[in-house]
């Protein structure tokens, strides 16, 4: 049994004749399918190309937002950024044109005697041309106690020149240690800059800190600087006066007629002291004997040439 064929044209033909719910269901297929047609042809290209544009809109926005947030902030970077260029003209113009290295040599060997360390020797090496001023390197060596040695460079920090400290090396030298390090000071031929703001300068303070170099029981004991009277300069120094106060230790006491006496050694010798007695490069003298340790008091100029009274103790050495 075969189906009758559908002839379209003789369908349509006759359309007048349908009736009116034919007429409508043909109407409602007829639109249904234009309208797949416009959609597949005409629609759908422009709005892929719109759905493009809304994206890219979007983050047209978002970078448009951003810049808004960046120009707002444009004022106060601006400002800080002239800031800091003063900050940077201040400091290049704080920094002496000449290099007045005899004056600098000057302090740090006041500095040195200061701190009680021996200097063995600054060499001024070939300056060294940087982007915007120039370098004045120094090696320095010097030998001294652990808390003198830390005390010695951060005074280096304080000085009204602008100095930096690098390569510190550190190595036992007896019963001493030995410092070598590279202090580089700086010179511009820049204009005078505006004044450099004050800030906290660093102070190294001994009394909280124990030598990491000597053990527990050989730490000596010391208070900060107070104002003393100036030394006799002219008087004949001792024998004990030669030797740094650090080669000496305290190895027992000794009492006769009502007198107390201090065994102190160096360098495998044995010394008998009293009250009163000078040791030390440093203008010491012993102010009391006990029986485990004694009191010493030094004298040291300060940065101002002025002079400082420091107590020391040292402690018997019971392994002796």
């Amino acid at each position: 049994m075969s189906l009758p064929r559908l002839d379209f044209l003789a369908l349509t033909h006759n359309a007048a004749t349908w009736p009116w719910p034919g007429k409508v269901l043909f109407a409602c297929a007829l639109a249904g399918l234009l309208w797949v047609v416009g959609e597949a042809w005409y629609l759908s290209p422009p709005r892929e190309r719109l759905r493009v544009l809304e994206a890219r809109t979007a983050a047209l926005q978002q970078q448009l937002a951003q810049r808004v947030d960046v120009a707002a902030g444009l004022e106060v970077r601006t400002h800080q950024v002239r800031v800091m260029e003063q900050k940077a003209a201040g400091v290049l113009g704080g920094i002496h044109g000449q290099p007045e290295v005899p004056e600098l040599l000057e302090d740090i060997a006041r500095l040195a005697a200061a701190n009680g360390l021996v200097v063995e020797g600054i060499t001024v090496l070939d300056e060294q041309p940087r982007s915007f001023l120039i370098e004045q390197p120094m090696q320095i060596g010097t030998s001294g106690a652990y808390h003198d040695l830390a005390m010695f460079v951060a005074a280096l920090g304080r000085l009204s020149r602008i100095v930096t400290v690098h390569d510190v090396a550190l190595r036992p030298d007896g019963t001493l240690l030995h410092l070598d390090l590279l202090a580089k000071t700086y010179r511009s031929d820049a204009p005078p800059g505006l004044p450099l703001e004050s800030a906290a300068r660093f102070a190294y303070d001994s009394s909280s800190r124990r030598d990491p170099f000597q053990p527990l029981a050989l730490q000596d004991e010391r208070v900060s600087g107070r104002p003393a009277l100036a030394p006799d300069l002219i008087r004949a120094r001792g024998k004990l006066e030669g030797l740094a106060t650090d080669q000496f230790e305290m190895v027992g006491t000794l009492s006769r007629g009502g007198q107390m006496f201090a065994l102190l050694r160096a360098a495998s010798e044995v010394y008998r002291l009293t009250v009163g007695d000078y040791l030390g490069p440093n203008h010491g003298r012993v102010k009391t004997i006990h029986e485990g340790h004694i009191e010493l008091v030094e004298l040291f100029p300060d940065e101002q040439g002025a002079w400082l009274e420091r107590s020391r103790t040292l402690k018997l050495n019971v392994n002796s």
